[in-house]
């Protein structure tokens, strides 16, 4: 009977196996999908190789109630060897036959000594601890994981898609985001302003090398800081960013035709638009050649600018820039831009010196690298490249190379002269916006001011923005806030200090010279050949 016992439960298996092979049993999906789900996610490192987030062994600490003998000798004893445990709390769980944890995170000599007690009821569990080395370096940029759901926010959210990966490599460099950080953190405490947040982004491959937001938080204990240090302010928030607009404003002129650096604009006394009157900050009250109107920035000479490009080309060329919708970059901590419900001819004024439209900081930079990489925009992504980007023309080569000139006049002889920086000769717009009042129009006692530029300006690699959220005067700014005064000159401490480890070298006037009025073509060929040397393995 056993013998035909045996034969008949060998024969069942051997039919089941059989229909498994040849497929007329579908293999348990729910089983395979919970061990991909219960699979580590993969090491997050930079660029470079360095380590950003882990999982790391780590030992529990465990006692069952039920076991213990003596509930106040376990709990005296266990807090004789192990720091800041309360013993009265430990023995009344223990003599109620409860199971508790007492610690998580066990060194090798704390669980020897634990070991060594000899206590009934101890248990020592094998866990893993997802662990961040750079603490608040980059936190908004890395994110953050919870126990049991993964990764919540940042590229640790994305990390739960690659689990069983052994490894995904960010774009960040941590050396460039130490400089960003430091540069805005300084600049934040001097002028007092309330957040400060910064990017750095490969124009050639848009991937963002640096992302900073300030205040910040340390991954480690995303708990200890209050939810709003968690809000990623340069890829979600958003925010009318100001003057920086007219570089998109003066690039659609020159592309479409309408305009060149020469065209003159008559910016003498205000301009008036329906129903709407529009003045200059500093007003030149004189006729101004395009590249004037961008250097000074005149908001009477752009908005002039902008009804002759009619608000339909207007709209067709900040949707080719990516501002009409949410970037497709890898963190969910992102947004479409706020546009204006009615586009008539005072929103085209507006939003031509950018008031009027909400983007996220991030949509900016994106938007400024293609305006002076040659006129190609390309999608801004946190995962080094793998691939090349997916990019599309919006302007030509020339109208770029025309821009590239305009914008150095603004660092040379109009409103940031504090961005020079020796032998990079930058390139770059201030933008000052006064804040939206929650009783309508504009607070002019609360302002955001940034600087966006790139470096090398003859022949730009990389993008640089900086912004301040309400910073204040001081006595050697004369009184002034705007981003002539705090933001260009963060944005010059952070090229010199980026350039070198970049690969970026400095240049004499005359190359310079050359390269902004032939376009730099030679050069920008050496450097991407300089590039692809330094990224082979040595």
């Amino acid at each position: 009977m056993c013998a035909v016992v045996f034969v008949f439960v060998f024969a069942a298996l051997g039919v089941r196996l059989a229909f498994v092979s040849f497929g007329a049993i579908a293999p348990d999906a729910k089983i395979a999908s919970l061990q991909f789900d219960d699979a580590p996610r993969p090491e997050l490192v930079d660029r470079n190789g360095a380590l950003l987030a882990t999982d790391l062994p780590m030992i529990a600490l465990e006692v069952a109630g039920y076991d213990v003998w003596d509930a106040s000798e376990v709990a005296q004893k266990i807090a004789g060897i192990l720091p800041g445990i309360d013993a009265a709390a430990l023995e009344q769980k223990l003599s109620e036959g409860r199971y508790v944890e007492v610690r998580a995170d066990l060194t090798p000599a704390e669980r020897e000594a634990a070991f060594s007690l000899g206590l009934p009821g101890v248990h020592f569990d094998t866990r893993s601890k997802r662990f961040y080395p750079q603490a608040d370096l980059a936190a908004h940029v890395i994110g953050h994981g919870e126990p049991g759901k993964g990764g919540v926010m940042g590229l640790e959210k994305v990390a739960n898609a690659w689990r069983g990966e052994s490894q995904m490599i960010a774009s960040i460099d941590i050396r460039i985001q130490q400089i960003l950080e430091d540069e805005l953190a300084a600049s934040m405490e001097k002028f007092s302003a309330i957040a400060a947040w910064g990017a750095v982004m490969d124009v050639a491959t848009g991937e963002i090398i640096a992302l900073a937001s300030l205040p910040d938080f340390d991954p480690n204990a995303p708990g200890a800081a209050p939810a709003d240090f968690r809000r990623n302010r340069a890829t979600y928030d958003r925010y009318e960013l100001g003057s920086a607009f007219k570089t998109f404003t003066a690039a659609a002129a020159i592309e479409s035709g309408i305009a060149t650096e020469a065209s003159p604009y008559d910016a003498r006394g205000d301009y008036q638009v329906a129903d709407r009157r529009i003045t200059d900050f500093h007003g030149e009250n004189r006729i101004l050649t395009l590249s004037e109107v961008v250097q000074y920035s005149s908001n009477i000479g752009i908005a002039r600018a902008a009804a002759e490009l009619g608000t339909d080309r207007q709209k067709s060329f900040l949707k080719q820039l990516g501002l009409f919708e949410a970037l497709p970059i890898e963190l969910i901590e992102n947004r479409a831009p706020d546009l204006p419900a009615r586009w008539g001819p005072v929103e085209a004024a507006t939003i031509s010196y950018g008031h009027g439209i909400s983007v996220t900081p991030l949509h900016l930079l994106s938007a400024f690298s293609a305006v002076v990489n040659g006129g190609v925009y390309r999608n801004p992504t946190f995962i080094a490249a793998r691939a090349p980007p997916m990019e599309r023309e919006v302007f030509s080569n020339d109208t770029s190379v025309a821009m590239r000139r305009i914008l150095r006049r603004v660092v040379t002889d109009g409103t940031a002269t504090f961005a020079e920086v020796p032998g990079l000769f930058p390139i770059g717009k201030t933008a000052t916006a006064d804040k939206p009042s929650a009783s309508g129009g504009y607070d002019r006692n609360t302002r955001i001011s940034s600087f966006v530029g790139a470096v090398p300006g003859y022949a730009p690699r990389y993008a640089i923005l900086i912004s301040f959220d309400e910073p204040q005067p001081l006595k050697e700014t004369y009184g002034y806030a705007t981003a002539g005064w705090n933001a260009a000159p963060a944005f010059a401490r952070v090229a010199a200090r980026a350039a070198p480890i970049l690969g970026i070298a400095p240049v004499n006037e005359a190359t310079a010279l050359s390269a902004f009025v032939t376009g730099g073509e030679a050069l920008r060929r050496e450097a991407h050949l300089q590039d692809l040397k330094m990224e082979q393995p040595q």
